[in-house]
């Protein structure tokens, strides 16, 4: 990503902030200058002033969600992951259902803008590099710190592992009248997502 779109200042932060608020609420049609000041509480222009384009905008909001998606992802322990132990077993079920729980609880404004820009980045040629590269950052930043606690896998199986449980996330947003999102029924879901993985080590 370009360095002049990185949400690095706070009036960028914040706009950006309420960029992501905007989409979840309103879809990507929601989505202008105009919205995210009037989101943000500030002046009219300030938007524009900070991202001149819409697509620098987007580019920004997806850089903002990697960053705090990173530091969530610090705030989970994967200490104690022992794949060879029933309990080391238990307690990557316990981390994954409890991430699944953070972006369908204090996380779900930001994991629905997170599905909704890269459903539309699909048809946006023009997003496919800022994509690309949150994507990887945050691929790369879970599967190293699943190695760290003792979950050895690849990237490419990380990345696998993170598709299914954005399915669950996707799935739980999506189909809200048939997903239940009881703790025992999210944990039974990971269970199953985690035994697949653990299978092949």
């Amino acid at each position: 990503m370009t360095s002049d779109v990185r949400p690095e200042t706070p009036r960028k932060q914040r706009v950006a902030d309420a960029a992501i608020e905007v989409i979840a609420a309103e879809g990507l049609r929601g989505l202008t200058h105009r919205a995210a000041d009037a989101w943000a509480q500030l002046p009219p222009g300030s938007a524009s002033s900070c991202f001149r384009t819409r697509l620098a905008l987007l580019s920004a909001v997806l850089q903002r969600i990697v960053e705090l998606d990173e530091q969530m992802l610090s705030q989970f322990s994967m200490n104690g992951w022992n794949v060879d132990t029933h309990e080391g077993r238990e307690r990557i079920v316990d981390t994954f259902t409890e991430l699944l729980e953070y972006w369908l609880g204090p996380g779900r404004v930001r994991a629905r803008a997170r599905l909704e820009i890269y459903l539309d980045a699909a048809r946006r040629p023009e997003l496919q590099p800022d994509l690309r590269t949150a994507t990887r950052r945050f691929v790369e930043r879970a599967a190293a710190g699943m190695r760290s606690g003792g979950l050895p896998l690849e990237d490419e199986s990380a990345r696998i592992l993170l598709a299914q449980i954005d399915g669950l996330l996707y799935d739980a947003m999506a189909r809200p009248f048939y997903h239940q999102t009881e703790h025992a029924v999210l944990r039974r879901e990971v269970e199953v997502v985690i035994a697949g993985h653990l299978a092949t080590i």
